[in-house]
């Protein structure tokens, strides 16, 4: 067997890598965010019968276009009650614009929009503390109030709120005039985005990867978001990349899943990405070594029937000569 492949392989004639470049502007899109679309290639690439292909990413350009906070992320609302010293409540929710905010920005628009709602006319004061990242509410004024709850557990949003913005834990706080709302955690205005998670219908197993690899998943890459907002995030393979074994032995169509750490696709509201592939070609012995493993099985078994037929040849032989002989030794008895 080990023969048979270092035939192969002698025989095989290599082949230079190819570059598949997508372009966002020329694919098309899936569903009605931006960052999930498919490419039609102008040709289509193929392996010949004695190799596989390797495929991993070689270069993207991504632009910092698409919001931390967003309805599309899931985190741009947050259920209040405001209960009066007569027990009378008031329940409304507010929805944060789409965009980029740094920590005060958030606080001062969450502060703007709570107070717009309020038909109880309550003031609040809402803190950022630098030296513990934390943030704190209180309520400043208002019509003889007694509290206000932060529906993060029971509001009716609560799978699409602010929480982790703003440092609280998945659970409802109350605060009042005298007594503030600490968050539990550290702010995080980013949501856990950690990065861009490029997933593609060519990944099939992971055969040469980093320590943080993810065998066997959609995934390409991670892209890092280390540049601040509307800046261009620029990636570049630098000698160790994920190489992904493609089961498929021709390439024509590829589709492209751009999502966040919550697997939400991402919204680049409309400005242009681009990503270049690199598409290497493998020797692969499998379909030749497959079809000789069966002539080699066909002349074993033949092999072995022949032993067979040898060993049952030598023991009639055996058998006559016995005969003959025992016959030889009557004749010469009944001369005598």
């Amino acid at each position: 067997m080990d023969n048979l492949r270092l035939i192969e392989k002698y025989n095989y004639i290599p082949r230079l890598p190819i570059e598949i470049i997508l372009n966002s502007l020329n694919g098309t899109q899936l569903g009605n965010v931006d960052g999930h679309k498919f490419y039609n290639l102008i040709s289509e690439v193929t392996a010949r019968k004695d190799e596989i292909m390797v495929i991993y990413l070689k270069k993207c350009f991504l632009p910092f276009s698409f919001y931390l906070l967003s309805d599309n992320r899931k985190n741009n609302k947050l259920d209040i009650t405001e209960k009066k010293t007569d027990n009378s409540t008031n329940s409304y929710t507010i929805t944060i614009p789409d965009g980029n905010y740094n920590i005060n920005e958030l606080l001062s628009k969450i502060k703007s929009l709570m107070e717009s709602a309020s038909t109880f006319s309550f003031k609040y004061t809402i803190t950022f503390d630098s030296s513990t990242g934390k943030v704190s509410f209180l309520i400043n004024s208002g019509t003889t109030p007694l509290n206000t709850v932060l529906n993060f557990s029971t509001g009716t949003n609560i799978n699409h709120n602010c929480h982790n913005l703003i440092g609280f834990s998945n659970i409802d706080i109350t605060f009042t005039t005298s007594s503030s709302a600490i968050s539990d955690l550290v702010i995080d205005v980013a949501d856990g985005f950690d990065g861009v998670h490029v997933k593609s219908n060519l990944v099939g197993s992971n055969v040469i990867t980093t320590e943080t690899g993810d065998s066997g998943s959609s995934e390409l890459l991670v892209v890092p978001i280390t540049l601040e907002p509307y800046s261009i995030l620029y990636y570049s393979e630098l000698g160790n990349p994920f190489r992904h074994r493609i089961a498929q032995s021709t390439i024509k169509q590829i589709e492209i899943k751009l999502v966040d750490s919550s697997d939400n696709v991402i919204d680049f509201n409309g400005l242009p990405y681009t990503f270049i592939l690199q598409c290497e070609f493998v020797f692969n012995p499998l379909n030749t070594v497959t079809t000789d493993t069966f002539n080699l099985e066909s002349k074993d078994k033949l092999n072995q029937q022949v032993k067979t037929n040898q060993i049952l040849a030598r023991r009639i032989l055996e058998n006559q000569n016995k005969q003959i002989n025992g016959n030889n030794g009557n004749l010469k008895k009944k001369q005598k």
